[in-house]
């Protein structure tokens, strides 16, 4: 199995269970709601829509990041060449794969240098 199938395939599993999960919140959402009919239990009820459609939004994503995954699997290998007619060799492009430099993340902000005495005078 290659890396892009078992991404593809931990990603199914993963909508899986959100689906599964995103089931049983509908359980305890009418459950509740059978059971706490004031404001306080619709507050819940409304905590538990949203804890729903975040589950069902992760599963979205999920399904698109398959698919797309699914689509890259199709592709040659980097540095195969493409079957197609004859003609101009297109420049190649960089692979897929990637190399993390250093554990931070995120956005870093340039810095300026400290100040320090005017060098002017």
């Amino acid at each position: 199995m290659t890396g892009i199938a078992e991404q593809s395939a931990a990603l199914r599993r993963l909508v899986e269970r959100l689906d599964d999960t995103a089931g049983a919140l509908v359980a305890v959402r009418g459950a509740l709601a059978a059971a706490w009919d004031d404001p306080a239990g619709r507050e819940w009820t409304d905590r538990l829509d949203l804890v729903r459609r975040a589950t069902d939004r992760l599963a979205a994503d999920a399904v698109a990041e398959r698919q797309r995954l699914d689509g890259c699997s199709e592709q040659p290998e980097p540095g195969q060449p493409e079957p197609g007619p004859a003609g101009p060799a297109a420049p190649p492009l960089p692979g897929v794969t990637g190399t993390r430099t250093t554990d931070r993340r995120g956005v870093v902000a340039p810095l300026l240098p400290p100040l320090g005495p005017d060098p002017g005078r």
